[in-house]
C-alpha cells in the first residue's frame, strides 16, 4: 500500500487553481506523467470518467479515473483500472491571498518497482507536478 501526500503554497486564488486542477483537459500542462486525456463523460461530477495516458518511471501506462465526489475545494478520484489501483486527492484551501494546495495518492503499488522506490518516485513526481500548477497558474494572474 502507497500513501503519498504533498503540498504548496500557490499565490493565487483557489479559484483559479480550481479552474486549472480540476479540468482533467488541462492534466497535461502541469502534470508530467500524463501526455493526453479522453473525457469519457463531458462534466465533473460524481460517476464522470477520464482516461489518462502517460509515462511513469520509463513506461507507458493507461489508467482511468472516476469522480466520487466534487466541491469548491475538494475532488476525489478512484483510479478503476491501470497498474495502480486507489484513490487520489486534489484539495484546495484559502490561505492569505493564496491556496495551499495538496495532492494525496492512495493504492496498492503496481508490482514492476520495490514500493519504497515508487514511494519516492511518486513523491517526487507529485512535488514537480505542483511546482508546475503553480508555475501555470501564477502566470495566469
Amino acid at each position: 500500500m502507497l500513501d503519498v501526500s504533498v503540498t504548496d503554497l500557490i499565490e493565487t486564488s483557489p479559484d483559479r487553481v480550481r479552474h486549472i486542477m480540476f479540468d482533467p483537459r488541462q492534466d497535461p500542462t502541469w502534470m508530467a506523467a500524463v501526455k493526453s486525456v479522453e473525457l469519457l463523460t463531458e462534466d465533473i461530477r460524481p460517476g464522470a470518467r477520464v482516461r489518462r495516458i502517460g509515462t511513469f518511471l520509463g513506461r507507458t501506462l493507461r489508467w482511468t479515473t472516476e469522480v466520487t465526489a466534487v466541491s469548491a475545494g475538494t475532488l476525489d478520484l478512484n483510479i478503476v483500472d491501470g497498474p495502480m489501483r486507489g484513490t487520489v486527492t486534489y484539495r484546495i484551501e484559502a490561505e492569505g491571498v493564496g491556496s495551499r494546495v495538496t495532492i494525496r495518492n492512495v493504492g496498492h503499488a503496481p508490482g514492476f518497482a520495490p514500493r519504497w522506490l515508487l514511494t519516492m518516485a511518486m513523491r517526487r513526481s507529485l512535488a514537480a507536478d505542483l511546482r508546475r500548477l503553480k508555475h501555470v497558474a501564477e502566470q495566469r494572474t
